[in-house]
């Protein structure tokens, strides 16, 4: 079923100002400098139906707490930076399953538009990085 402009244009402005997507974004984030798994964000914009969406979803938070240690040890030991003033990183990385429902309700219409935008802000993120 192809989206109207007026349905592409509201879903857009749900993904932009739902924190939950934000808080899923800066996830990715993290885990696109620890893990550096840029195949799945190929495959978070690129699914074939919300099935493979979800699968994708699971895919990325089924390492969370391996990334959010090599996170934590990266920052310690000076190779990762964080940007800003960050004192709890779990709290400001971690997803959880209210989160996560609400982007997979989210992609419910739409499963690949919806995961090339958040695969795209998350590649774009920029408050994890590898210290040089």
């Amino acid at each position: 079923m192809a989206m109207t402009q007026k349905n592409i244009d509201s879903l857009v402005d749900s993904l932009l100002s739902e924190p939950c997507v934000d808080a899923y974004i800066r996830y990715l984030g993290a885990f696109k400098v620890v893990e550096s798994d840029y195949g799945l964000f190929d495959k978070l914009a690129r699914p074939r139906d919300l099935g493979d969406f979800a699968k994708t979803v699971y895919d990325s938070v089924r390492v969370q707490e391996r990334v959010l240690k090599r996170l934590q040890e990266g920052v310690s030991d000076g190779r990762y930076e964080v940007v800003g003033e960050v004192r709890d990183l779990d709290r400001v990385f971690r997803i959880g399953k209210e989160c996560l429902s609400k982007v997979i309700d989210l992609a419910k219409g739409n499963p690949r538009f919806v995961g090339s935008i958040i695969a795209s802000l998350a590649l774009a993120y920029e408050g994890v990085r590898a210290r040089r």
